[in-house]
């Protein structure tokens, strides 16, 4: 299993080969560097648990298809709450990382471009529930392992062509825990995250413990950013869709330790794409630079 988060004393892990996202979404937790979603794998339908703990909810959600399980780690105050697997765990069982907890579900909080996930959020002990009041997580278990020294790939081939997206892989290795868009202030490198721009947030992410004062000061001046944290900048902008070869789409997702770019139709079926097409990076990155 692979730390990827702490927070109040509780480490969070996911399996080998997962990949992962603190901002790709709409929703109130991926805003505040509060929630995880964690994906399993494109093809994979089973939960694993994130951390150690006893289960103390596993059930459907109330007027909703989906499910919820909360966690309560033993010796800290907080718990673990869980959406989007059918329990697989009754009230009482005792987990370790890595133990099957679920199935994988469709649930009615994705869009069409969803990949099916766990959503992750630590919380105060009896309050597992509501949307918001998670706390902050701590992801120095991610940042300590980034390493942006690579070439960024020069062009994209596709690999998959569906109708609800376009799965794009790198002409050239990208190393693990980051994605494979770079953006670079000052000279200094950033790893791009996010659902870019059609969620109208994302983050930047970097391994240094201080980034110099000039860095600082001119991501601010071209960004909205509204959280920072070390290694982490979240921050905001307008809408809009951006054109790949003369096609409009919704924007791209991109996923910490996923060397894929995800580039989202403006609706089901609606790419030109085909695969094994070429694209080059900076048909990507150009469309998304003029927005951030």
């Amino acid at each position: 299993m692979i730390p990827i988060a702490e927070c109040k004393g509780v480490r969070l892990y996911g399996n080998e080969g997962c990949f992962f996202s603190f901002t790709n979404s709409p929703y109130y937790g991926h805003k505040h560097l509060a929630s995880i979603d964690l994906y399993t794998g494109r093809k994979a339908n089973v939960a694993y648990s994130p951390v150690e703990g006893k289960v103390i909810e596993a059930r459907k959600l109330q007027l909703m298809d989906d499910y919820i399980i909360a966690i309560k780690v033993e010796g800290f105050e907080a718990c673990v709450k869980i959406l989007h697997a059918k329990p697989k765990v009754m009230i009482g069982e005792r987990l370790s990382p890595g133990d099957i907890i679920g199935e994988l579900v469709w649930s009615p909080f994705y869009d069409f471009w969803t990949d099916p996930h766990i959503h992750i959020e630590v919380r105060p002990p009896n309050d597992w529930l509501r949307a918001k009041g998670a706390y902050t997580l701590d992801p120095k278990s991610i940042t300590g392992k980034m390493r942006l020294g690579h070439e960024v790939p020069r062009s994209f081939v596709v690999e998959k062509a569906l109708d609800r997206y376009v799965l794009l892989r790198p002409s050239s290795p990208v190393p693990p825990f980051i994605t494979p868009i770079i953006v670079t202030y000052e000279g200094v490198p950033f790893v791009l995250e996010g659902g870019i721009p059609h969620y109208g947030h994302g983050a930047l992410w970097n391994s240094a413990e201080k980034l110099p004062e000039r860095v600082v000061e001119r991501i601010k001046r071209s960004l909205a950013v509204d959280f920072t944290q070390e290694g982490y900048s979240h921050f905001t902008f307008a809408t809009s869709d951006i054109v790949i070869k003369g096609c409009r789409y919704l924007g791209v997702g991109l996923y910490l330790n996923d060397p894929h770019v995800k580039l989202i139709p403006q609706n089901p079926g609606e790419s030109r794409l085909e695969v094994d097409e070429e694209i080059q990076t900076d048909e990507i990155l150009a469309p998304i630079k003029r927005r951030i």
